[in-house]
């Protein structure tokens, strides 16, 4: 896996609004590779297909290995763990909350800005994103920076497993070769889902 780092994502929470609530995932070149694939899949809104009765304009790809936090702690019952690529080349992270059924969302980000900064940044830094912003380089006195100041408090404690985040893409395309796999000789397993 190559230039892997970890992204953190405000996540907006309707009930509590609370910048607690955040999502993790890993992100490498691989990833920054399927996000670019899966823009090009979503067709520009135009005066053509806004006149038809079925109108794509997002993406949705599951996202299956992120780890959603809720305060203090991992939230484990959030279903549907997703991004959602959109036709103005954002994404958002999605999920729901089991017991509640509230709607887990993130602030729209820009593909080619985190692209951008995956290419220019050192490798291994880990990303914030608040509000739609990266927080990496924002005032401390702000509020990104005190928030990014507060997930530094919880590093030690709340770190990302160092497993890949791969999206379920690309219909007959591994999403990575294991290397013991490889060894063995043995075909990774393809993953499509679509929905």
């Amino acid at each position: 896996m190559a230039k892997p780092r970890h992204v953190v994502m405000q996540v907006v929470k309707r009930s509590s609004g609370s910048a607690s609530h955040h999502v993790e995932f890993v992100m490498d070149d691989n990833f920054a590779e399927r996000l670019r694939q899966l823009r090009s899949l979503v067709p520009p809104l135009g005066s053509l297909n806004k006149q038809r009765d079925l109108v794509i304009d997002k993406v949705r790809v599951r996202l299956p290995n992120a780890i959603w936090r809720s305060g203090h702690g991992t939230d484990s019952s959030v279903d549907g763990s997703c991004i959602v690529i959109a036709a103005e080349g954002s994404f958002n992270c999605g999920g729901k909350d089991r017991l509640t059924r509230e709607k887990l969302v993130t602030y729209n980000f820009s593909i080619a800005r985190l692209v951008e900064l995956h290419g220019e940044r050192p490798e291994g830094e880990t990303f914030y994103i608040r509000d739609g912003t990266f927080a990496n380089d924002e005032p401390a006195e702000s509020p990104a920076g005190r928030w990014v100041a507060s997930m530094h408090e919880l590093e030690a404690v709340m770190r990302v497993p160092d497993a890949p985040s791969d999206f379920d893409t690309l219909h007959e395309v591994p999403l990575r070769v294991d290397p013991q796999q490889q060894a063995s000789g043995t075909a990774p397993q393809h993953r499509t889902s679509f929905f």
